[in-house]
């Protein structure tokens, strides 16, 4: 099995969810790539800066709640809707990989930073998702470090880091 990689997606602004241009395009274009030279990935682990806590947090709920926390957009982008399944086993394996570091919480969801970029990436929603939290009391090297435990997820997952 090929390794899956490891993606940046940055979003811009939350209405990059219903535009169609050439970023929307790249983003298309990338979802088409990962199936066609890597296979479908089980899951995918996002991380999110807009799921900024104090500790490390993973959601594990079976229908992650979409999580509109935006203010002031059209309606338009609150009607959209992009609701993967969740990965149980992905969840376990987090906190198999990160131990007493890690706490599962399903209070927050998958944020527009996740679900912005998904619907282009991988539009039908049918790709598990799991949102992993940008903990804020680590340092820069402790926040590298934590990376490097979760980079052995690739080999099955689609492991996608963004801003």
């Amino acid at each position: 099995m090929k390794r899956m990689p490891a993606i940046f997606v940055g979003h811009g602004s939350p209405m990059i969810a219903l535009d169609h241009n050439e970023l929307t395009e790249t983003y298309g274009k990338i979802g088409q790539e990962v199936l066609e030279k890597f296979g479908r990935p089980k899951a995918i682990l996002m991380i999110s800066a807009h799921w900024y806590t104090r500790g490390t947090l993973v959601q594990s709920a079976e229908k992650p709640r979409q999580v509109y926390d935006m203010y002031g957009f059209p309606e338009e982008l609150y009607q959209l809707k992009y609701e993967p399944p969740g990965y149980a086993d992905l969840t376990k394996e987090v906190q198999n990989i990160l131990g007493d570091a890690v706490e599962v919480d399903d209070d927050w969801g998958i944020d527009h930073g996740t679900w912005s970029v998904l619907v282009h990436i991988f539009p039908k929603a049918d790709i598990p998702v799991v949102q992993l939290s940008v903990n804020g009391l680590l340092s820069d090297e402790e926040s590298y470090a934590l990376g490097e435990k979760l980079a052995v997820l690739v080999s099955a997952l689609l492991f996608a880091f963004y801003h």
